[in-house]
């Protein structure tokens, strides 16, 4: 029961020494920059893949992690920026970079209609609210055949690599997925840290209070919902890319589950939590399924339940359990940043206080 005890316990952020931080991080960017090179063609899709949750994830996790609002919908959005993607693509000749906005923006305002009325909404109300959507993308697919093509789907044939590059079409795909995540995780981090992380914490934990003390708690929950939908729709039109079809079956109720999963196994309201989320939401049901194909199923269910009782901080709690006491007696120069925690801290007094 000692083990349990310590793994459900908050555990604080990492404050390695600057130069090791910029270290890893150029380590990390150097590694994911050459594997492609040097990786067979359905290795770099398994790793696009690992991109494109880790941008929906980012996403979803501001919304749930961050604001404490629970959305099962997110599988819609994704099928609206991967559909969007074909049929532009496919039927009007759209370049294929010019998605990426186009998706953001669709989804973005999408996203805002549907929180202005689905935010008033709070726990379970508003996952029973967000699991209808899930629920309808498939049969609202195939109901539209005429654009969508319905059961059959659609193939794309877009995002070939530009000439100078001399790259494979895999390894190009693999770097715009490593673009656009990055600068999703930068954004996303930016907007978790800081004044802005701190209002939606407050907004999270005590938001009749966080409006008296001037924030707009409705205005805020509905953009970064609009925002989280946003992220959702980029995944889609990377989906897209990668796999090269789009189809009703992959939009679904599971897919839904896979989005929670990967959020709450990496760490709710943590950015870095979300890539390990990611991969094992890429991975897990793979291993699993070589072993019985019948486990892959059940993969999603008894990991969050595992996650829910015995490791409610994610995986990345336990990251920072092992390495911190390591990584706090290097020496070196700090950032000596106040981490924002709903369990060390008081967000709202720090929301007041600025």
């Amino acid at each position: 029961m000692r083990i349990v005890e310590l793994l459900r316990r908050p555990r604080a952020e990492l404050d390695p020494p600057r130069w090791l931080a910029r270290a890893t991080v150029a380590v990390v960017l150097l590694v994911t920059a050459v594997a492609p090179l040097v990786s067979a063609p359905y290795v770099n899709f398994d790793r696009s893949m690992v991109l494109v949750y880790v941008v929906v994830g980012l996403g979803l996790n501001l919304l749930t992690g961050n604001t404490g609002q629970i959305s099962l919908g997110h599988g819609f959005f994704f099928a609206v920026g991967a559909y969007l993607s074909a049929v532009l693509v496919e039927n009007h000749d759209v370049p294929y970079l010019l998605l990426l906005p186009v998706a953001f923006a669709v989804c973005f305002v999408i996203g805002y209609l549907f929180g202005l009325p689905a935010l008033r909404l709070h726990g379970l109300q508003l996952a029973l609210a967000t699991l209808g959507l899930a629920l309808v993308t498939p049969a609202v697919i195939k109901r539209f055949e005429h654009v969508t093509d319905g059961q059959a789907g659609i193939n794309i044939a877009g995002a070939e690599p530009p000439a100078f590059s001399g790259l494979e079409r895999d390894q190009w795909v693999y770097y715009l997925c490593l673009v656009v995540a990055l600068i999703a995780f930068f954004v996303v981090r930016r907007l978790s840290t800081g004044r802005i992380g701190r209002s939606l914490i407050g907004i999270r934990d005590y938001e009749a209070v966080a409006t008296t003390l001037g924030v707009p708690a409705t205005r805020t929950k509905t953009t970064v919902f609009a925002l989280s939908a946003a992220f959702a729709g980029i995944g889609g039109v990377l989906y897209s890319f990668v796999v090269q079809y789009v189809g009703p079956e992959a939009f679904g109720l599971p897919l839904a589950i896979a989005f929670i999963t990967m959020i709450v196994i990496g760490g709710l309201g943590t950015v870095p939590g979300v890539v390990f989320g990611a991969f094992f939401v890429q991975y897990v049901p793979q291993w699993t399924a070589e072993i019985n194909q019948s486990a892959a199923g059940i993969t999603y269910g008894a990991a969050l339940i595992v996650f829910i009782f015995v490791i409610p901080y994610g995986l990345i709690s336990v990251i920072r359990w092992v390495l911190g006491p390591l990584v706090s007696k290097i020496p070196g120069a700090r950032r000596h940043r106040r981490a924002v925690s709903s369990v060390d801290e008081d967000p709202l007094e720090l929301v007041a206080s600025h």
